[in-house]
């Protein structure tokens, strides 16, 4: 039977039994703990993590309501999700992986709007501060599940035959751009966030949960600035692959690491 890492919880803001659930959950989504393996007792728990019987109760609760485990009276809990295993991603170029998109999810369109666009964002599209752009706001899903929102703003050149009806049917970058030939070159920034009460609704998470943030400028092939493009996914449905030589590897075209903090 697998045994959680030592780890001792502390009160931090967070709950502990949901500190708890994570650390488990995690422990099941890595096959640390595997299919119909038995969890550790609620003992074992209790003197692992430092915490009460009625923590560690809700965060096994929580596991079985979310179907990761089972709980067996007089006996224990066991394991009865799959472990998430990566398949290999498909060797596309950026269009075909934007096409892949469009094929696999469904849109919502939530709103299209003109407006005065953010500084950082102006400055980004070449706009002056004072200066609308079109914002486009959407979400995509597989099945039910959203899997991104998607907030992008767009130089009121390029926008014309941007539409809610349009979006129906076309993709977004094909109504800006006029085909997938005329993209140039872009480049993003991938963060760790903290999900607002505003990407939380609209990929039904919890408030202040943990999204992937990808922040993407797309360059016409003319060098004119096209497209910025905000994406927030929940990681416990979505991630981001990568497949480099290793040459490319912390270069500013595979995406280098920079820190923000002072020396």
């Amino acid at each position: 039977m697998a045994t959680p890492t030592t780890t001792r919880l502390s009160a931090n803001g967070t709950l502990l039994h949901r500190q708890l659930f994570v650390l488990l959950r995690q422990q099941i989504q890595s096959g640390r703990l595997r299919t119909g393996e038995q969890l550790p007792t609620q003992d074992a728990l209790c003197r692992e993590f430092s915490v009460s019987r009625i923590t560690v109760r809700r965060a096994l609760a929580d596991l079985q309501a979310e179907g990761w485990i089972r709980n067996e009276q007089g006996v224990g809990a066991f394991v009865t999700a799959q472990a998430q295993v990566a398949p290999k991603a498909p060797a596309v170029g950026f269009v075909g992986e934007l096409q892949r998109v469009l094929a696999e999810t469904t849109v919502k369109v939530v709103s299209i709007a003109r407006q005065r666009c953010p500084s950082a964002v102006a400055a980004a599209l070449g706009l002056g501060e004072s200066e609308e752009g079109l914002h486009v706001i959407r979400i995509r899903s597989r099945g039910r599940v959203p899997v991104m929102y998607l907030d992008a703003w767009i130089p009121p050149r390029f926008a014309g035959a941007v539409s809610e009806k349009a979006l129906r049917t076309k993709p977004l970058y094909e109504l800006i751009a006029g085909s997938a030939k005329k993209l140039g070159r872009v480049a993003q920034q991938v963060n760790a966030s903290l999900a607002d009460p505003v990407v939380a609704a609209a990929l039904k998470v919890e408030v202040n949960s943990a999204v992937l943030k990808v922040e993407r400028l797309i360059h016409h092939r003319s060098g004119n600035p096209l497209q910025y493009m905000t994406i927030w996914s929940s990681p416990e449905r979505s991630r981001l692959v990568m497949e480099l030589e290793a040459e490319d590897i912390d270069s500013m075209n595979a995406g280098r690491l920079l820190h923000d903090v002072g020396n």
